[in-house]
């Protein structure tokens, strides 16, 4: 809403700007003179040979690298729409994230029903309370084939690879609008990533993938940067009694 506002308020502010700068009507007198003659239009300077334009992406990317490496904690909560299309299936999951540079991070699912992922980026720990189960794999292993259930918020700490990864183009971001980066890979796997950022400081409050079939939109709320983390939070152990799965390749 407060973004809303801004723009409407920037856009009247604009509109008065113009109509202040419109020049008054010249006297009757005036309009019988011979207008002077106008001067020719300065031509603009020619690029020289060989030399690119500027990549209007790279600006944008630079400010979504410069928060990455400026972020050390992050609490949020999530809410992700996944949208399976060639089934026809759609799922909402509700849940909470936090991160602790440089490679700390659990996902708590809560709706539909829990689900609690915990990793070091070496070892991934998932449980399933309702099952009383839990799955160990290695974190390698386990992104190469199921990491886009996460996609747009398993990054934090390592933008800089996403974006020498793919190729970017980016939209919106007038008059106090989100950004949107959409990247697409230069090579391999064919899928799209689009991330909105916040106006103000270009942090992703959102993310879309789309791969084989799959939309997956995520949305980040409630969102706390740089704020104390409770190590406690990224230590698991598997609940006594509970079936424990390893997958290490």
């Amino acid at each position: 809403m407060n973004k809303l506002i801004t723009a409407v308020l920037l856009l009247a502010f604009a509109q008065g700007a113009m109509a202040q700068q419109k020049p008054a009507a010249k006297p009757a007198a005036e309009t019988k003179k011979a207008a002077p003659a106008k001067a020719a239009p300065a031509k603009t300077a020619a690029k020289p040979a060989g030399e690119k334009a500027e990549d209007p992406a790279a600006p944008v990317l630079e400010k979504l690298k410069a928060w990455d490496a400026a972020l050390q904690t992050l609490k949020a909560d999530f809410t992700q729409e996944l949208n399976f299309t060639e089934a026809g299936l759609k799922q909402t999951i509700e849940g909470t994230l936090n991160y602790s540079r440089p490679n700390l991070l659990r996902i708590e699912h809560i709706k539909p029903s829990r689900q609690i992922v915990v990793t070091d980026k070496k070892d991934i720990w998932i449980y399933k309370p309702e099952d009383n189960q839990v799955v160990r794999a290695a974190w390698d292993a386990w992104r190469r084939t199921q990491d886009q259930n996460f996609s747009g918020i398993l990054d934090f700490g390592n933008y800089a690879a996403l974006t020498e990864k793919n190729t970017a183009t980016v939209s919106g971001g007038k008059d106090g609008a989100p950004v949107t980066v959409k990247f697409v890979p230069r090579s391999g796997k064919d899928y799209s990533l689009s991330l909105t950022l916040s106006a103000t400081d270009y942090f992703p409050l959102g993310a879309e993938l789309s791969v084989e079939g799959t939309v997956i939109k995520t949305r980040l709320t409630a969102v706390e940067k740089n704020g104390p983390a409770d190590a406690a939070v990224f230590k698991f152990s598997p609940p006594k009694g509970a079936e424990i799965l390893e997958f290490k390749n």
